[in-house]
């Protein structure tokens, strides 16, 4: 082996030790970047679970005008509750309500919304 071969060793090391390095890397952001949506795809599993207890609770009792209502819904959640009284022919023996809930959480402000429309006795 001559000298001039030893150095090209050396190189074709380093460029390997380059190409490895670059791909660890790449398989730690994907891990990372997989973990991280898993994460968010458990919080927006909660949200959803939340939203739809508060929309069914509100569809049970909704108010006869218009209502908001907004506050902590534990674990990092803040909730909105709007329920509005859509117009109907006069005379009609059912009111309409449009009701809606949103569950909002992060520092990223994502958020679920649900929305519903419900015939109601006047």
């Amino acid at each position: 082996m001559s000298r001039h071969d030893s150095g090209f060793i050396l190189l074709e090391t380093l460029v390997a030790f380059v190409i490895a390095a670059l791909a660890v890397a790449v398989l730690y952001r994907a891990a990372f970047d997989g973990a991280a949506g898993v994460a968010i795809g458990g919080r927006e599993a909660a949200a959803v679970e939340r939203a739809q207890s508060r929309l069914a609770a509100l569809a049970a009792f909704a108010p006869r005008g218009h209502y908001v209502r907004t506050g902590q819904d534990g674990g990092g959640f803040r909730y909105r509750e709007e329920a509005a009284p859509l117009p109907v022919a006069k005379g009609a023996p059912l009111r309409a309500l449009r009701l809606s809930v949103s569950e909002r959480w992060g520092r990223a402000g994502r958020a679920v919304t649900l929305v519903t429309i419900r015939v109601a006795p006047p």
